[in-house]
């Protein structure tokens, strides 16, 4: 009888917590006049290690891309985390802790991360007709800086923010080079990389053409493309077949509960029956993620 009453105080507590972890999220992403010291402490502690300061910009990375602020993203994953840890202990199971702990804590990052691939994936794939559109303007300008300012109207929108934080970089009068090199950073490719090695060589007057590279580029990226559309045809096809066991197993529940007649109970009233709902709902929820990125990831 006491699992009856502690179901609904589950149910409110992790409502509870999630939308204090959403509140204190959108209150981390306002502007602020000014920002707390003990967060900059922290901070500046926690950059002090190598490793963590690698994370922290990998982090940094993903959030200039999506959105957000790693410190929003971490405290949505301590408060999820903890939440689901209280839950857990709420109904005296402590697999159930550790699952919805786990589960929590980490979902955060992989959201983060799946967003992260898709919209670098929609970059990548508009970078073939953003170096054929800059072949096709530098082929009548013969100038690098007014090619990529006259290149605005037509560039993919997808590469459009990061087009006019280059040309603003290239109008600063700073270097050259390195703002494309940044360019290239953002997009993390080797597309992108080839591409910059090329303009730089142009900017720094080492080749006086670069339009044969350019070209050759071209050719290389929309080959490549086309075999990732091969590979891509594959892959939805095993996302349509996992989608269909998926729905036989949802429709093979009602079955269970028509054969096994106390089922229901077993699975939600008891410490064992709990602890197999949360381990496979963490597993069942890391493995649609983990294969969303990894079928999204443009290689």
């Amino acid at each position: 009888m006491i699992y009856t009453f502690l179901f609904p105080v589950f149910l409110c507590l992790f409502s509870g917590f999630l939308f204090l972890g959403i509140h204190l999220y959108k209150g981390w992403r306002s502007p602020r006049v000014f920002f707390p010291r003990t967060v900059e402490v922290w901070r500046e502690k926690f950059l002090r290690h190598s490793t963590r300061r690698l994370m922290y910009e990998r982090f940094e990375r993903w959030c200039l891309i999506v959105g957000g602020t790693p410190e929003g993203y971490l405290i949505l994953s301590m408060t999820g985390g903890i939440a689901g840890f209280i839950s857990g202990i709420l109904l005296g199971n402590m697999i159930v802790s550790l699952s919805l702990f786990l589960l929590f804590l980490l979902l955060p990052t992989l959201i983060l991360y799946a967003r992260y691939t898709v919209q670098m994936n929609k970059k990548i794939s508009s970078f073939c007709r953003f170096v054929e559109l800059f072949a096709r303007y530098y082929n009548s300008r013969k100038n690098i800086v007014l090619t990529f300012r006259e290149m605005i109207e037509e560039c993919p929108k997808e590469l459009l923010p990061d087009l006019l934080l280059l040309n603003n970089s290239l109008s600063d009068g700073g270097n050259s080079v390195a703002a494309v090199e940044q360019f290239a950073q953002r997009l993390d490719h080797p597309w992108a990389f080839d591409f910059a090695t090329y303009i730089s060589s142009g900017l720094e007057g080492e080749t006086e053409d670069i339009q044969s590279p350019l070209n050759r580029l071209t050719n290389e990226m929309f080959v490549q493309q086309d075999e990732k559309h091969e590979r891509d045809s594959e892959i939805y096809s095993i996302w349509i077949s996992l989608l269909i066991v998926i729905a036989i197993c949802i429709c093979l529940i009602p079955y269970n509960q028509g054969l096994l007649q106390d089922s229901y109970r077993l699975y939600f009233y008891t410490p064992d029956g709990q602890a197999i709902l949360a381990i496979a709902a963490t597993v069942w929820t890391f493995s649609i993620l983990l294969a969303f990125i990894w079928g999204r990831r443009y290689r």
